[in-house]
């Protein structure tokens, strides 16, 4: 609100630009700003959501840049397999006793 007179009361409502009389004890609370930092938690919620999905790419991730975690988590999964299939095949080897 943007007073206009004091002594008589006038007040302007900034949102609508309605002038009026200014009521005592009323007052008019603007909820742009938590509205603007609801909607900025919004994004970063539906940011983590994506995140879960392999197929999609992080918001400040550079552009075409979707799957890149399905592509690494291939790989991982097959060095880890390699990692462990060679162990156990030198493990049975040493129990032979070929080695």
């Amino acid at each position: 609100m943007i007073t206009i007179n004091e002594k008589f009361g006038i007040v302007l409502d900034e949102s609508t630009l309605k002038v009026g009389e200014a009521v005592p004890g009323f007052y008019k609370v603007s909820l742009a700003p938590i509205e603007e930092q609801l909607d900025i938690m919004e994004e970063a919620v539906q940011d983590l959501f994506n995140i879960l999905s392999p197929a999609t790419s992080y918001s400040m991730a550079q552009p075409n840049r979707e799957g890149t975690t399905n592509i690494a988590g291939f790989i991982t999964m097959v060095t880890i397999g390699l990692t462990f299939g060679l162990l156990a095949v030198g493990l049975m080897l040493y129990g032979i006793g070929v080695i």
